[in-house]
């Protein structure tokens, strides 16, 4: 793939804007880059705080509404006539058992995290390759809020992985459908721990008080980690928002091929990092039984592949 070269006037569309990386990133680029932005939320309202002016627009945007997608879409280019920088941020966690979890709750996050950003991605490919090249620009980015969350996966959390794990999937299979000459780049953000309102949200709707006997022995790996979420350890180190904003700005700013995935933290690269040496591991290990059903030589002719 070809180096992506933001444009100085580049044209951001963000979701999920009412606080958090959303948030800081739309107020990034408006206080310190000649960037255009556009902050959705779901209540725009929520979004009053941000700074106003002619190169920031503030929508209504409910990810699992595809009317509400195209509307926010059709209002951008009617304001900037093109897109440069898609930036799937909408999305929240869930916690619980996944035993007794509710449907309508895992179905839910499923919508937002996974199909959200799936529907923001497909309305916005043509845009990318069609409406920015009538303003003279090629192509643009599509960048996906994942989380190491999407790459590992911790007790307690099933749906929010499965979410995350699909946007990964799904990015990972679009990136490799783009020709060239489009000029389409994607990017799944792994951000590790964060100082946004997704700790606190994400364990909000966890009732402890109706689980199941057998999942309330203190030592279940569940349990842990709900101790560990309500330390002041376990968020002391995690990044601010604003931070996160700045360092993805300068990342894409500074142009360059994009790589597929982009860890941030600490965290998430450490334990992305331990993950696959450990799975590297596994995976010599079980080399005889996995290639005994159809040899080594198979490698060779699925080499088109990658």
């Amino acid at each position: 793939m070809a180096p992506y070269t933001l444009p100085t006037d580049a044209v951001w569309f963000v979701t999920g804007c009412s606080s958090g990386i959303g948030y800081a990133l739309c107020s990034h680029l408006v206080k310190n880059t000649t960037s255009r932005v556009v902050a959705t939320a779901r209540n725009p309202s929520s979004l009053s705080s941000l700074p106003d002016g002619p190169r920031i627009l503030k929508l209504a945007l409910d990810v699992t509404s595809d009317a509400s997608i195209q509307t926010a879409l059709s209002a951008t280019l009617t304001q900037f006539s093109r897109i440069d920088v898609v930036v799937n941020n909408a999305g929240y966690g869930i916690m619980g058992d996944t035993e007794t979890m509710d449907m309508s709750a895992a179905r839910g996050v499923m919508e937002a995290n996974f199909w959200g950003a799936v529907r923001v991605t497909q309305l916005s490919l043509p845009i990318l390759r069609e409406s920015n090249a009538k303003t003279g620009v090629r192509g643009g980015l599509i960048m996906q809020i994942t989380s190491m969350g999407g790459r590992l996966a911790f007790a307690g959390n099933t749906f929010y992985h499965a979410s995350k794990f699909a946007l990964e999937g799904f990015t990972e299979g679009l990136a490799k459908e783009m020709p060239e000459e489009w000029g389409i780049q994607v990017l799944c953000v792994e951000p590790g721990g964060v100082k946004t309102r997704y700790a606190e949200t994400s364990t909000s709707g966890f009732d402890t008080s109706s689980r199941l006997d057998v999942y309330r022995d203190p030592n279940t790996p569940t349990n842990q980690l709900l101790k560990y979420k309500e330390s002041l350890e376990a968020t002391r180190n995690w990044a601010e928002p604003e931070r996160v904003a700045q360092v993805l700005y300068e990342y894409v700013e500074e142009g360059g091929e994009m790589p597929l995935r982009l860890p941030l933290g600490s965290d998430s690269w450490g334990m992305q990092k331990m993950a696959l040496e450990q799975g590297l591991k596994e995976l010599d290990g079980l080399q005889a039984v996995s290639c005994s059903t159809s040899g080594k030589e198979q490698l060779a002719s699925i080499g088109f592949l990658k």
